[in-house]
């Protein structure tokens, strides 16, 4: 306590501290933060996995396809976002077809939500917590471990998760919490709206949820009067500019992209989406009133600054956020980890930051206050990004020590680079993974045809880039029971496509638990098989015949 009478000033300058200066050290630090990440990830590449390396060709397998002349959503099925595709893409330019590729074009996205969280926080909080939120939405791009699980389950399993993380931390800042008085003009409604239109565009391409999620808290906004007219007109007019250019530039049908969206909204009843979401809201609900006793702590120190009656807008704010990481949770096929409780814990924490203390407050009291805030912000803050930079660490010693395997048929291959590691907590997973691996490769290799177009109908596709292989037109990224289900699936004839041969895997999934009679119905040739595949080959005009046939509904 001595220490803290002592040094008061210092520690709340500390805390508080919102002048140019110390934005300017918080932004070259920032920048040190990204340069030094953004080459350990470069030189890195590919983690040695040990999570679920099974989901990582699902990335690789999109870019591949859009590299090859292919359009999302319009010629082939895929039920999430599409942005982590053409990020590695963009890796892929950068370093070549491999499975680093998706490693490089995370550490150049990481740049974009956190730079854009420094440029919203500059606005609107402290130097340091602006820092560490910005340190934090990089973190959250590039660091190749499911959220939910522990440092070294390492993959990239989920990465449009991490994505929409990232750019909903930003949205959630820039709606709810109002800008400073110096930077609250008409001028800056402008260019907030606009960003904010980028971050729905961008939560978009990550998956449905998250934008489902961030028009919610945009609607919140406007409720609670946080938006002016003008800033919301900036949003809808930038925001749809913004997605009409994405959409000319990829050439993705805006109406093949709802309707992807609208089969996957399809594949699981509301009631079951009301019960995991009660699951999970149960779960997490011992959060909930931590925060909404700073919630309540916030109101009344506003009350009796500004006289304010308003007291429920505070845990209005806590309570939607809550609600929204909650519905994010359990539509995420995730175990835990809600990200997005930090946002709220530093939309309390500001608005305490900017209340002054009573006049006849001892210097201590509103210390006190302020370093109760941070602490609550470390609090939910503090184990992810801990979490991350542990896997961080354990990645880089692994790499470091070439403490990896390779599946043996992938040595000569672009995914040369496609590490597993050979210990861990999951040992038998990994080596089963590599068999799989070796016997699709060799299926493949022995049936190759100059003129074959393969559709391999898989949870995620490794073949096509490792064989060299320009995909069948048709098909989809994953089958999985999540994307698809009998009752709302692809057309039958769209995933066929042009295929000339069919790649599947015996077990589940497997395309026939979603189309049943209808698949058997193809009469497909099985060309060959082996002890988790079989190939087949597909009849002459069998695509035509499918059209004349597709059942009413089905979705093309």
């Amino acid at each position: 306590m001595y220490l803290a009478r002592k040094y008061h000033r210092q520690l709340s300058q500390l805390i508080c501290s919102d002048d140019p200066r110390a934005f300017l050290l918080a932004a070259g630090l920032l920048l040190g933060c990204l340069a030094a990440i953004g080459l350990l990830v470069v030189k890195l590449g590919s983690p040695p996995m040990n999570g679920c390396p099974w989901d990582s060709p699902f990335l690789v397998d999109g870019a591949w396809r859009i590299r090859n002349g292919q359009v999302p959503h319009r010629d082939f099925y895929n039920f999430t976002g599409d942005l982590p595709f053409y990020t590695t893409l963009l890796g892929m330019r950068l370093g070549g077809p491999c499975l680093s590729a998706i490693d490089y074009g995370n550490a150049v996205l990481m740049a974009v939500p956190s730079l854009a969280a420094l440029w919203v926080l500059r606005r609107r909080t402290s130097a340091l917590l602006a820092f560490l939120f910005s340190l934090f939405t990089a973190l959250l791009v590039v660091t190749p471990r499911p959220l939910g699980s522990p440092y070294d389950f390492t993959d990239h399993a989920m990465l449009y998760n991490r994505f929409g993380e990232a750019f909903i931390l930003v949205l959630a800042a820039l709606v709810f919490l109002p800008p400073r008085q110096a930077f609250d003009n008409r001028r800056s409604d402008w260019a907030e709206g606009a960003l904010t239109g980028f971050l729905l565009v961008a939560l978009l391409g990550c998956k449905v949820n998250y934008f489902i999620v961030g028009v919610l808290f945009f609607g919140a906004a406007i409720f609670l009067r946080r938006i002016s007219p003008v800033r919301a007109f900036a949003c809808v007019a930038g925001g749809g500019a913004i997605l009409a250019t994405a959409l000319l530039l990829t050439g993705i049908p805006l109406s093949s992209l709802c309707g992807d969206f609208r089969i996957v909204g399809a594949c699981q009843s509301p009631a079951e989406k009301m019960r995991v979401f009660a699951i999970q809201g149960m779960k997490s609900l011992p959060l909930l009133p931590l925060l909404l006793l700073f919630a309540w702590e916030a109101a009344q120190g506003e009350r009796l600054q500004k006289g304010r009656p308003r007291l429920w807008v505070h845990p209005f704010v806590v309570t939607t956020i809550f609600a929204g990481g909650v519905l994010l949770l359990s539509s995420n096929a995730q175990a835990g980890e809600i990200c997005l409780l930090a946002s709220a814990a530093l939309y309390i924490a500001e608005i305490i930051r900017r209340q002054t203390p009573p006049p006849d407050a001892s210097p201590m009291f509103g210390l006190a206050r302020n370093v109760s805030a941070l602490l609550l912000v470390l609090f939910f803050l503090l184990p992810t990004l801990v979490t991350d930079l542990k896997t961080m660490r354990h990645v880089t010693f692994a790499t470091i020590q070439h403490h990896w395997v390779v599946a043996r048929t992938l040595e000569s291959t672009p995914l040369r680079d496609f590490r597993l590691a050979p210990d861990g907590s999951r040992q038998e997973e990994i080596a089963e993974y590599r068999a799989e691996l070796d016997e699709g490769m060799q299926l493949l290799r022995d049936q190759l045809q100059p003129d074959m177009r393969l559709n391999a109908l898989l949870f995620a596709n490794p073949f096509h880039i490792a064989l060299g292989l320009s995909p069948a037109n048709g098909g989809m990224l994953c089958v999985a029971g999540n994307g698809m289900s009998r009752g709302s699936h692809p057309s039958l004839d769209r995933v066929v496509g042009n295929a000339t041969h069919i790649l599947v895997r015996r077990a589940d999934p497997n395309p026939h638990d979603a189309y049943g009679a209808e698949w058997d119905s193809m009469n497909l040739e099985l060309v060959a098989e082996t002890k988790r595949f079989a190939l087949y080959k597909v009849p002459q005009g069998l695509a035509d015949r499918l059209k004349k046939v597709a059942p009413e509904g089905a979705s093309r």
